[in-house]
């Protein structure tokens, strides 16, 4: 009879450890948790931890509030502070079913999220292993489970994070097998969303795919085409979903539509208990400085600056803020604005390396050129090009870094406007004959922009040959962004 008890007992604490059920109480907190109701989600999961304690989705979603958490804020203490809940939800879901499709796919899950937010802190070698681990747990799952979709989520993310990883750490994945590729991964998700949208089963995931898809698009492509699809999905979407406000912005911004950005930002979902998603005030900042709205622009600007708890864009913002006080002749806030670039935030994106760069040279723009850049950046082209014609003759200015500009912007300003392609060339191999020594990114960007042009014109010798000067160039802003692009028109040259 002992033994009959003990062994019912054994039976009884085993189910009770082997739940993965994504009931009501977990999709709701799931859907909470996407739409930034962080504490709605947290109240979720706090629920059934108190009906159904063992169940191990509550851990999946609780590595969903960390991981969103992270990757929005972009705050390196708290990233600290949480690093040991992975180890620990792993160890959790060891006691959890190994014969449910949600075993091994949470914990490849958790894997990818934490390899995700460690890109972010540019913690490349154990973000490089978390996908080499995630890659074997789906292969798994994928071969047990075939029928299970939440598999091609992970394995469309997983191709892309691969070909986001610095070359130096690539060996850590290529000895896996696996084939990665950013368009690869993007095609993937692309058929996995497709798939949820006509599957009732799993709609609610649309949302969390969506945001996923645009924000690689973003991060790891120049596809304007596709940003333009993405941003067709998300539709009128973005005022039910902060975080489809935030890809449905990014998205217009990298199309140069300022004006649909300024729209979509303020008829985002309200703040009412939803995580403050601080970066959208730095985007809307920079929509209205675009515009040359000064007032506007320094309301969100401070709004940003006063919230985030992050370490990037912070320079940025406050170099825009000087970019605002030198159009404004206020010298004493430019200057103000220039200390605080060099001793806050940090230097990791390019914005902000460019911020500090300037800071220290303590230089700009002639103003002309400045605003010339802020119309174009805003998609205003006309506009921009007004400001270059304001200026008779670029001969006269007496910083060499102004003639460059020049030539590059009125490069830039002609393609937006479709003139002749001979044209546009024309400016920017004025600008790569100016360039000499500088530092700039005018040069590089200019030898990119012909091999465009000949590209386009299908002369790919001639492409091939300027792809391969733009890549010869060493040591510039946004170099790591511009030699990608000329890397990918020698790809697209030999395909």
């Amino acid at each position: 009879m002992k033994r009959i008890l003990v062994f019912l007992l054994f039976a009884y604490n085993t189910h009770l450890l082997s739940a993965f059920d994504m009931n009501e109480n977990m999709q709701n907190a799931y859907l909470a948790i996407i739409d930034l109701q962080l504490e709605k989600g947290q109240s979720f999961i706090d629920l059934e931890k108190k009906q159904n304690p063992q169940n191990g989705i509550i851990l999946l979603n609780e590595n969903y509030v960390d991981f969103l958490t992270l990757i929005i804020g972009e705050d390196r203490e708290f990233f600290k502070k949480i690093s040991a809940n992975k180890n620990r939800r792993l160890a959790a879901i060891e006691k959890c079913d190994k014969s449910s499709p949600y075993y091994l796919y949470t914990k490849a899950e958790i894997n990818l999220q934490w390899a995700f937010a460690r890109l972010k802190f540019q913690e490349y070698f154990l973000a490089a292993y978390e996908i080499q681990k995630a890659y074997f747990l789906l292969q798994k799952n994928q071969e047990r489970f075939p029928s299970f979709h939440l598999n091609k989520k992970g394995i469309g993310l997983l191709h892309c994070l691969i070909g986001a990883i610095p070359e130096n750490y690539q060996w850590i994945v290529n000895g896996i097998g696996l084939d990665g590729g950013i368009m690869k991964g993007l095609a993937e998700l692309d058929e996995v969303l497709l798939l949820f949208t006509e599957d009732e089963d799993y709609n609610c995931y649309n949302t969390e795919l969506l945001f996923m898809i645009s924000f690689l698009e973003m991060n790891l492509t120049i596809d304007k085409n596709r940003f333009q699809k993405s941003l067709t999905a998300i539709g009128e979407k973005y005022t039910q979903h902060i975080l489809l406000a935030f890809a449905a912005a990014r998205l217009s911004a990298s199309l140069g539509k300022n004006e649909l950005i300024i729209k979509i930002l303020n008829n985002r979902p309200q703040l009412d208990g939803k995580y403050h998603f601080a970066y959208l005030d730095y985007l809307m900042g920079m929509s209205y400085l675009y515009q040359l709205d000064y007032d506007n622009a320094k309301q969100k600007f401070a709004l940003f600056l006063r919230n985030f708890k992050g370490e990037n864009y912070i320079k940025s913002t406050y170099h825009k803020l000087a970019w605002i006080a030198y159009l404004e002749h206020d010298i004493k806030t430019l200057n103000l604005n220039l200390e605080q670039v060099k001793i806050v935030g940090e230097a990791n994106l390019d914005e902000d390396k460019q911020a500090l760069k300037q800071a220290e040279k303590g230089r700009f723009s002639h103003p002309n050129l400045l605003k010339c850049r802020l119309f174009y950046d805003g998609g205003y082209y006309y506009k921009a090009m007004y400001e270059l014609e304001i200026i008779e003759n670029p001969l006269y200015f007496s910083n060499t870094e102004n003639t460059i500009e020049y030539w590059y912007r009125k490069g830039r300003v002609s393609q937006k406007l479709a003139k002749p392609t001979d044209e546009i060339i024309s400016f920017f191999v004025k600008t790569l004959e100016k360039s000499g020594q500088s530092t700039a990114y005018f040069a590089p960007m200019s030898a990119l922009q012909i091999g465009i042009e000949h590209e386009k014109n299908g002369d790919y010798e001639r492409a091939k040959l300027f792809y391969n000067q733009c890549l010869s160039m060493k040591g510039f802003d946004y170099e790591r962004g511009i030699h990608q692009k000329a890397k990918a028109g020698l790809n697209r040259i030999a395909n």
